[in-house]
């Protein structure tokens, strides 16, 4: 495991008197979908942008790296943790708010499934998650953003889509400190809504191991290909490396049985991508980020 940057009891003492609630040496594993991950060196959870704010420029005082968690989801954190100061956004960042007839206010903490439940209710339709541009055969999240507001510069500035590069899987958003978003939605009869985002949840129950431990699509899908397809040709459902196995119900799924470490992830997906290299010629693309130190 790596070792952490020298000098770190002094910054740490200083951190906990800014943040009492901080955590230090925090494994990762707790807050990630695939419940896999090093320890932090210290894990804060600002509660809003004075908060947020205040963190950054510990960062910067002492020249820290940072790493804006999320929900831990289309992340894997290596074994050796990550090094500075983790943060993962909560209180007023968990926030929606109705603006108008059809926009709506998303924080950055709150979560996809809420966020499409309480458009649902009021009869707003839409669907896809933000710098990673979300989404489902319904649409994505790119197509719905109007305005985002983001720390820059120790401030917060508003910077309209017309400005954002939205493609598959990615946005020009990535690195940035993101703390919401206003999307525009279209108006639809609620039950209308409610009834669509049933089915789209029943199928996923039907094809996908919604109930494991894993971060969803580990590819993305080449052009002109489904990647599950790919993996499942080339004979590695139920393939397993340690702890980590491909799901046999979605071969773009990578479950965390028995205590999966990052680094049997990392040598299931090189067999994975060996292989269907080898079997179709085909090079496949992680959609996960990898952080972290090995």
């Amino acid at each position: 495991m790596a070792s952490s940057p020298t000098g770190t009891s002094a910054w740490t003492k200083e951190l906990k008197k800014l943040f009492p609630a901080g955590k230090l040496s925090e494994p990762l594993r707790k807050h990630t979908t695939w419940r896999i991950g090093g320890p932090a060196d210290a894990f804060c959870e600002p509660k809003d942008v004075p908060e947020l704010v205040k963190a950054l420029a510990f960062a910067r005082d002492h020249s820290l790296p940072y790493f804006l968690l999320g929900w831990g989801s289309n992340i894997l954190v290596l074994d050796g943790g990550v090094r500075g100061l983790v943060l993962r956004l909560k209180g007023e960042f968990d926030h929606i708010e109705r603006l108008d007839d059809t926009k709506v206010w998303a924080g950055a903490a709150v979560r996809l499934p809420r966020l499409v439940v309480y458009c649902a209710q009021r009869g707003l339709a839409g669907g896809g998650a933000l710098v990673m541009n979300a989404g489902t055969r319904e649409g994505e999240m790119g197509d719905l953003v109007r305005e985002v507001e983001m720390v820059q510069n120790l401030e917060t500035r508003r910077v309209p889509a017309s400005a954002i590069a939205f493609g598959y899987r990615h946005s020009s958003l990535e690195g940035r400190i993101l703390t919401g978003a206003v999307l525009e939605l279209k108006p639809g009869v609620k039950g209308d809504i409610m009834r669509r985002i049933q089915a789209l949840q029943k199928r996923r129950q039907e094809t996908q191991p919604i109930h494991s431990r894993n971060v969803g699509s580990v590819f993305k899908n080449p052009p002109g290909h489904f990647v599950a397809k790919l993996i499942e040709d080339s004979g590695l459902k139920g393939f397993r490396v340690g702890g980590a196995v491909v799901s046999a119900l979605h071969a773009n799924f990578i479950d965390n049985t028995h205590g999966a470490s990052a680094r049997d992830v990392q040598d299931l997906v090189s067999i994975v991508r060996g292989r269907v290299r080898e079997k179709t010629g085909v090079e496949l693309e992680l959609e996960v980020k990898m952080v972290g130190e090995a």
